[in-house]
């Protein structure tokens, strides 16, 4: 069942459960309600009209935490030729077998490359393969992570239009992304099917990786194999707002564990062990993460 999303001079709307979401595509602001606002969509543009400043407040480039460092607008139309591919690819199934092979394969693969899987490290890769890796990694690998999340979204949702781009986050790590913001109107499976889809095409990207080092093996390949891997596990983490995190909000029941870890001091949730407990070790992986991008920075200069 879609639950098409609407729109009306660049602003987006859904009605779900007699709750208004509001989401302006222009300067990335996202409001909801009980109340009946899509009412005061013809005449947005009167300054006496409650949502005006919802409508002309200027853009903001998000938070100190995950900075908008490039953005751009399109129609969906315009991206959503591949979603298709992006949906078969994400079924269970498939994920599950292209999984299994890619962990048997992943040995011969590192034989025919003579790759000793325990010294592994890309220090014993050139520069030109370390350089390419990240580009391949930053311009390709992730944005399609960011595709596959957007494929299950428009599958669901059908949005007119699409905003992605790059951001910082952390102050430490570069990452594409592509707005999902009615995510939450999602339900159970859909919204895991969502959280999931990313990582499931890394897996597929994975495998045809493998195919291709086992027909033409080189440093390059599986290095490239090594380090997605590497970031199918990162995402998986349930920490630094990362697919894993998510996830593991949905198993708890609350739309973002971390907010709910601060609500439980300022608007007196009720208290929960798990969440707590969840959120120390959150921020703990935060200031290591920002410790580490300083170390890394400095060791360049000192």
């Amino acid at each position: 069942m879609y639950q098409t999303i609407e729109e009306y001079k660049d602003i987006q709307y859904q009605i779900n459960d007699n709750r208004r979401w509001l989401y302006n595509v222009r300067n990335d602001r996202m409001i909801t309600s009980n109340h009946h606002l899509e009412k005061y969509l013809e005449a947005i543009e009167e300054p006496d009209n409650p949502l005006h400043d919802f409508y002309t407040s200027p853009y903001r480039r998000g938070k100190w935490t995950n900075f908008h460092l490039i953005r751009l607008i399109l129609d969906s139309s315009k991206i959503n030729a591949f979603y298709k591919i992006s949906l078969f690819l994400n079924r269970w199934y498939l994920t599950l077998l292209m999984l299994i092979s890619s962990f048997i394969l992943l040995p011969i693969v590192a034989t025919a490359t003579s790759v000793d899987l325990t010294h592994f490290s890309l220090e014993h890769f050139s520069a030109w393969d370390i350089a390419a890796i990240y580009f391949v990694t930053t311009v390709i690998i992730l944005p399609l992570h960011e595709y596959a999340h957007f494929s299950v979204y428009y599958k669901y949702l059908k949005p007119s239009k699409v905003t992605f781009g790059f951001s910082l986050r952390y102050f430490s790590m570069p990452v594409f992304f592509i707005k999902v913001p009615f995510y939450k109107i999602l339900k159970g499976r859909k919204k895991n099917e969502l959280v999931l889809a990313g990582v499931k095409f890394q897996v597929a990207i994975w495998f045809f990786l493998t195919l291709i080092a086992l027909i033409y093996p080189s440093n390059f390949l599986f290095g490239l194999i090594i380090v997605n891997l590497g970031l199918i596990i990162t995402n998986l983490l349930p920490f630094l707002k990362l697919d894993g995190y998510w996830y593991l909000s949905n198993l708890l029941k609350v739309e973002d564990y971390m907010a709910y870890f601060k609500d439980m001091f300022s608007k007196n949730k009720k208290f929960r062990l798990d969440i707590f407990l969840l959120g120390i070790v959150n921020f703990l992986m935060i200031i290591l993460s920002i410790i580490s991008f300083i170390h890394s920075l400095l060791g360049h200069f000192i």
